[in-house]
């Protein structure tokens, strides 16, 4: 007899059913209730991540990490501060979360805190690590270093694994995109022709789940790579989707809003620039327990859509909840200004009107 695959979602739970077996897998339950709930951060200076664990908001703020109860607001600690001590920031970066202890980078240091907010340690990152993350997965670590060729144009990132010794151990993935070019210093003024610069990016991070690497690559649609802790490939999690047309006005509407802001002179003007015909496959990748989420750029009303995967990468949900607008521009950026925890999505704005910002969960 040919094994019979159906789905029901029946009273908040999706029912799978192989054969005359079954299983039941929770399905992503999201909440019906469109407004979010808001709470004042007043304490907040010029916020760059957020990462939310047990309940907890961690904000990554200029001076240190403050740390919010998503539950009602509250301000719980702050950890960390301006200086060069032990614990102490000089030019905060990222930050990771551990079920046991946080990893922050401070370039060029990694540190380590307890979860609870305890200094436990640091150690020198290689050289080069950039933007993306460098973090420990089983007794190796692994980061996407940049480095430059000797004309000084840029190498883009490639997947790395170093021994805890932090001496070079494999090579595990391919070169991320470069991401969009640094900003002309002040002054200056264009040599030669303009280049292309793209408002739209392809979008590529990496998180450490266990022992295990998971790296998101939008170029090759909704696709996540996931390695062991030496490297070596285990699967692709890989999806086909509907492309999502970008409109032909998007690039006139966003170049009008370029020039309404100070950096049209100071960096659009030096470039020529353009949209590619659809939106990456996905523009945000989160991890929580055993879950997987990315958000794609189905819209329907103003809600985006998460894709809810299982670490396998069987789909679980689909469900039009995201409420952020994107930064398509710098997607892998953009990312880091929200979090997902139990199905709630949890980031923060600025409220004009108030002067200060906010902490929105829905």
């Amino acid at each position: 007899m040919k094994n019979i695959w159906a789905k029901f979602i029946l009273s908040g739970v999706i029912v799978a059913a192989l054969g005359l077996g079954s299983m039941i897998i929770p399905s992503a339950d999201w909440p019906q209730d469109k407004t979010p709930r808001i709470f004042s951060l007043p304490e907040l200076e010029k916020p760059r991540q957020i990462c939310v664990e047990n309940g907890r908001a961690y904000i990554v703020d200029q001076n240190g990490i403050v740390v919010y109860d998503i539950n009602d607001g509250h301000l719980l600690k702050k950890i960390g501060k301006r200086g060069q001590g032990p614990g102490e920031f000089r030019s905060l970066v990222r930050l990771s979360m551990f079920p046991d202890r946080l990893v922050i980078r401070d370039q060029p240091i990694i540190k380590f805190f307890t979860i609870d907010g305890k200094y436990s340690g640091e150690i020198k990152e290689p050289g080069g690590i950039g933007f993306y993350p460098f973090l420990p997965v089983g007794e190796n670590y692994f980061g996407f270093p940049m480095d430059f060729k000797d004309d000084g144009s840029l190498i883009p990132p490639a997947g790395r694994i170093y021994d805890n010794n932090f001496k070079l151990k494999n090579k595990f993935f391919g070169a991320f995109s470069p991401g969009p070019p640094p900003p002309p210093p002040p002054g200056s003024q264009p040599s030669g022709p303009k280049t292309d610069l793209s408002l739209i990016e392809n979008y590529e991070d990496a998180i450490v789940q266990g022992d295990r690497i998971y790296v998101a690559d939008s170029r090759k649609g909704l696709s996540i790579s996931v390695f062991d802790k030496d490297g070596n490939s285990l699967y692709e999690i890989h999806h086909e989707i509907d492309k999502v047309k970008v409109p032909k006005d998007y690039l006139k509407n966003v170049i009008k809003a370029k020039k309404a802001s100070n950096e049209w002179e100071i960096y659009y003007a030096k470039f020529n620039l353009a949209v590619p015909d659809y939106f990456p496959a996905f523009f945000g990748f989160k991890m929580d327990g055993d879950r997987i989420y990315v958000v794609t750029p189905a819209l329907k009303g103003d809600l985006y859509e998460i894709i809810v995967m299982n670490l396998e990468g069987k789909i679980l949900d689909k469900s039009f909840c995201f409420p952020i607008q994107p930064n398509y521009e710098n997607p892998a950026l953009f990312s880091l200004s929200y979090d997902i925890e139990k199905n709630q999505v949890v980031w923060y704005v600025y409220n004009d009107a108030k002067e200060s910002y906010e902490l929105h969960i829905r």
